[in-house]
């Protein structure tokens, strides 16, 4: 099977001024909980937030050993964005033994919680099938929970899904619409894709595709409206707008 995507992690950022940066907030995060002691944060030096914020800092600087540690208390106590940090160390073998099993454990826990990077990189091992056996169709279902909530990325990849027909049949009118919807929700290179595939349907299919690419539209805008996005579900789309974009299918 052709790859769909690279590393779907963005390069560490390890200069000198992030490393003095992780040791500043960690500093501060320090002195915040010593004196929050004394408002009610009971049993916790650092408040959780601030916790998140230094083992991600620790991690970009490189530092796995002091990520895995906070990444792996904050995933204990249920916080999905730690899971799926924790899950990714893992997965690669990052400060902790390299387990693809329990990495995929700890990326289902944290799309438990919506988050959609979790259901983004889910998406792609079920996909892939180079860390367990491959199963498109829960590789399309993770995906497409992640497009409904609006990720270019996972659109992205639904339209290239349906373009060569993985675990699905081929469909050049649901991938240009796929294909579109990414395109409109900002992805640089389905921008360039979608003109390729608009030319490859019929007059009447186009019709169909842009109409199909409507709806979904329609549809992500109706379940936005509908929910006020928890601070999982925010830090998944942080997390995921930090991924690198997909090249094409050969």
């Amino acid at each position: 099977m052709p790859a769909l995507l690279p590393d779907h992690h963005e390069p560490r950022q390890t200069s000198d001024y992030l490393v003095v940066g992780l040791v500043a907030v960690a500093f501060i995060a320090l002195l915040v909980g010593i004196i929050g002691q004394g408002w009610g944060w009971h049993g916790s030096v650092v408040p959780p937030i601030n916790k998140l914020t230094v083992a991600e800092k620790a991690f970009q600087a490189g530092d796995d050993r002091m990520a895995s540690v906070l990444f792996s208390r904050l995933a204990g106590k249920g916080n999905p964005t730690a899971q799926y940090w924790l899950g990714h160390m893992t997965e690669l073998g990052l400060g902790v033994p390299r387990n693809p099993t329990k990495a995929i454990e700890l990326y289902k826990k944290a799309a438990q919680h919506d988050l959609v990077a979790a259901e983004i990189r889910l998406g792609e091992i079920y996909l892939y099938g180079n860390l367990v056996p491959a199963d498109p169709q829960l590789a399309k279902s993770y995906l497409e929970k992640a497009a409904h909530r609006g990720n270019a990325r996972a659109a992205m990849l639904l339209g290239q899904v349906y373009r060569v027909g993985i675990g699905v049949a081929t469909n050049r009118t649901k991938a240009y619409a796929w294909i579109d919807v990414a395109a409109l929700e900002g992805d640089t290179f389905a921008k360039r894709q979608r003109d390729i595939s608009f030319r490859a349907l019929s007059l009447a299919d186009q019709k169909g595709a842009v109409a199909q690419a409507q709806q979904i539209l329609n549809t992500i805008k109706s379940e936005k409206a509908a929910q006020t996005p928890s601070k999982s579900k925010q830090q998944g789309n942080k997390v995921a707008k930090r991924q690198k974009k997909p090249p094409g299918i050969s």
